[in-house]
């Protein structure tokens, strides 16, 4: 064999063996990054199987976690709320085939008292959730009535209805706006950077009947009753805590709860008319 066969020859070897080693070890980088750094693995874009947050922006679970559930309740006879008169917009009386009634109060044949914000106050604060909250503008009404999110969270801003709405939030420790959106579908995304325990209105200058209310917590320890006066909040560790209910007609009450280990609290409010 010539000097200068036995030389490119060499050379060949040389390059194999360097691209293989080289292979081999970007694969041990890798690995060892996902290990050292604790990162979740990369995900494609638009892929969000992998990260996405629950639907429910639920608190993430902890070890023995409890949960709260309870019932809100009214006594006494509860107030008669208006017919809204929706007949200025031809469009939002469209809506409706029956009249529709003011939400302020709404409480059901056993006593059972809706739209009531139930919160923990002295709960651990989380993270923001990266799901949005949703408020919804559908028939001239807001959906839903009554929210809790959570400070720094989003908050999606939505008009279902073929005609103008104006969103106009009216807090008092966060930035106040005032978002007109004259086109069915539009969508905008807010949110509120700071704490606000005392619950604020949000309401449409151009229908003035349409109106909900919010509040702001440190955490996403909170529920509002149903229909049926029921609520639920899970994933709460193990303590002392205190929980309060607000309505937006009835007021505020505050109750000490204790849970344990894995352990369901029933806990009732009852407000009085």
């Amino acid at each position: 064999m010539s000097l200068r066969k036995y030389l490119n020859l060499l050379f060949a070897l040389l390059l194999v063996f360097a691209v293989a080693c080289g292979g081999g070890k970007e694969v041990v980088d890798e690995k060892d990054l996902g290990e050292d750094d604790g990162a979740p693995p990369a995900t494609a874009a638009g892929d969000t199987s992998a990260t996405a947050a629950p639907a429910t922006a639920a608190p993430v679970a902890v070890a023995d976690a409890a949960t709260v559930s309870g019932l809100v309740k009214f006594e006494g006879a509860a107030a008669k709320m208006p017919t809204i008169q929706m007949g200025a917009d031809p469009f939002c009386a469209s809506q409706h085939s029956t009249p529709v009634a003011d939400e302020e109060v709404v409480v059901g044949p056993g006593g059972e008292l809706a739209n009531v914000i139930v919160w923990v106050k002295n709960a651990p604060a989380g993270p923001a959730p990266k799901t949005p909250a949703v408020l919804d503008q559908h028939g001239c009404k807001y959906v839903p009535h009554v929210s809790a999110v959570q400070a720094g969270q989003p908050i999606e801003i939505k008009n279902s209805d073929a005609t103008l709405h104006n969103v106009h939030a009216m807090p008092k420790v966060n930035s106040a706006f005032n978002e007109g959106q004259p086109v069915q579908g539009m969508t905008s995304t807010k949110k509120f950077d700071k704490v606000e325990m005392t619950p604020f209105r949000i309401k449409c200058d151009v229908h003035g009947w349409m109106k909900s209310y919010m509040v702001v917590l440190p955490h996403g320890y909170h529920s509002v009753s149903q229909m049926n006066g029921t609520f639920s909040i899970a994933n709460l560790p193990p303590g002392n805590y205190t929980l309060v209910a607000w309505h937006e007609k009835y007021g505020q009450q505050e109750q000490p709860v204790t849970v344990g280990a894995k352990e369901t609290k029933q806990v009732t409010f009852t407000f009085k008319g």
